[in-house]
Order: C-alpha cells, then structure tokens, then sequence
C-alpha cells in the first residue's frame, strides 16, 4: 500500500460537530452526513473557518472516526471538522489531538478496506491510540483525499 509518514509536533486543534455512527454501516453513513452538511450548510461554515492560519497539510475538511485507530466498538463518534485555533464557534465543540505520528494513505476507501487486514500486519508500526482522521481537500487537490492513521513510532522508526 502507498503511504508516506507525516510528524505533526503540534497540538492537532479541530471544531466541529460530531455524530455517532454504528461500525458495520459506516461506508454507508458517513457519506450521507457530509452531504446534509452540504445541504444544511454546516459544509459551508467549516469550509468559512478553514484556512486562516495555515500550519500543516492538515487544513481541510476532516472526518474524525472514534477515540482510536483501532476501531473495536459497535458504535463509534465521527467528527466533522476543520482545523482552528480560535474559539468554538456556536453550534460547535473542540477536539484536541496531541503531537503525533502518521502513517497517510492516498485514498480513503481503499486504506479503510486494506487498512487492518493488509498494512497493519505487515508494516512493522503499531497503531497508536488515537483517532483516524479522514481529510477531504479543496478542489484540485490530488489526491482528492486522505487517511491519516496514527502511529506509534520508535527510534528504530525515526524516519
């Protein structure tokens, strides 16, 4: 699987709103949140609070799925968000991610699919107990979107 890792030594500060949504229909439910975000508008606000201070390769829409990559539960929360440093606007809350490392794939369907049973056996990393973030760019982008999975990485690792 292609993959690049990414180090972000900086606190991971993202507002937005989150949903909960049941493991076994996520490909089907995830999509439908964002499109009645796009229909409501909230797509529009996150896009309006994106941007202004960019930091990282991070500055996009992001879908944030649970607490950890390992995503073991029933029912897990996805958040819907954007990178932002100010305050929460109305309507919203604040999830903070440490400092952390990450393993990137190109396509979010494709690493979901491939992630557990392919990358994780055969990569030498360990996932780190940390959300996964799917990171969906502005028009143009290539790739058009992103999974970041967070790693843990030793010293034999230090890329």
């Amino acid at each position: 699987m292609d993959y690049r890792i990414e180090h972000l030594d900086f606190e991971l500060r993202l507002a937005g709103k989150s949903k909960p949504v049941k493991t076994s229909r996520a490909f089907k439910t995830i999509p439908g949140l964002w499109s009645a975000a796009k229909k409501d508008g909230f797509m529009q606000q996150l896009k309006d609070m994106a941007w202004e201070e960019p930091k990282c390769t991070l500055e996009s829409l992001l879908g944030v799925c649970g607490k950890e990559a390992a995503i073991m539960d029933d029912e897990f929360d996805y958040f819907m968000g954007v990178r932002y440093d100010g305050e929460a606007p109305e309507g919203t809350e604040i999830l903070t991610i440490p400092p952390s490392s990450w393993a990137v794939f190109p396509n979010i369907p494709d690493a979901w699919k491939r992630l557990y049973s392919e990358w994780v056996p055969t990569s030498g990393y360990e996932l780190a107990s940390l959300p996964c973030i799917e990171c969906f760019y502005a028009p143009g982008h290539k790739p058009r979107h992103e999974l970041w999975v967070p790693i843990v990485v030793n010293d034999r690792q230090g890329e």
